[in-house]
């Protein structure tokens, strides 16, 4: 009976997860898509996205982020995601912060996390560049998850306070200074 429950919680766990990467990785893609100005049919689509300002359905990428289109789809197959579009809601936490990021980050299904922040404060920010507003600031004593893939020398970071996220040119773990380190 042990033994069932143990291997239960590891399947039911895996297909959370599953399903929380497969909702990163949709709303990724289809938020370059709202950009390019697509018209969203499926319910979940018009329940995420804001159809007032769309001009086509089946809109194309901008060349600047049909590389992120092509990463987003690779780990969706990684990952054998299939989207439930009938529904109405995604897995996503500061949502509404994601959406205001000008350089899209990519989930990679994993997750690292820096316990305690040690070092001075950084800026995040909205894109991958230092004159993109800023969305947050990295403070000592922040627990910082690192849960998309890196760019260039920036690293996305979601923080545990509140809906501060964004980009930094930050060391990777372990060589970022925390109290401890999970993942």
């Amino acid at each position: 009976m042990r033994v069932s429950a143990v291997i239960f919680l590891v399947i039911w766990g895996g297909a959370v997860q599953a399903v929380e990467i497969c909702d990163e990785l949709w709303f990724t893609r289809n938020l370059v898509f709202d950009h390019a100005g697509n018209c969203f049919q499926s319910p979940l689509g018009q329940a995420i996205f804001d159809n007032s300002d769309c001009t086509v359905t089946g809109a194309e990428p901008d060349p600047s982020e049909a590389g992120i289109v092509a990463q987003v789809r690779e780990m969706e197959a990684k990952w054998a995601c299939a989207m439930d579009t009938t529904r109405t809601s995604l897995r996503i936490p500061n949502i509404a912060a994601r959406m205001r990021m000008i350089d899209l980050p990519v989930a990679i299904g994993f997750e690292r996390s820096c316990i305690g922040y040690r070092g001075p404060e950084i800026a995040l920010h909205t894109g991958r560049h230092q004159d993109a507003p800023v969305s947050g600031v990295l403070r000592a004593g922040d627990d910082i998850q690192y849960r998309f893939i890196p760019v260039d020398g920036w690293t996305f970071v979601d923080l545990d306070r509140g809906d501060e996220m964004g980009w930094a040119v930050i060391p990777e773990i372990p060589d970022l200074p925390c109290d401890g380190v999970a993942g």
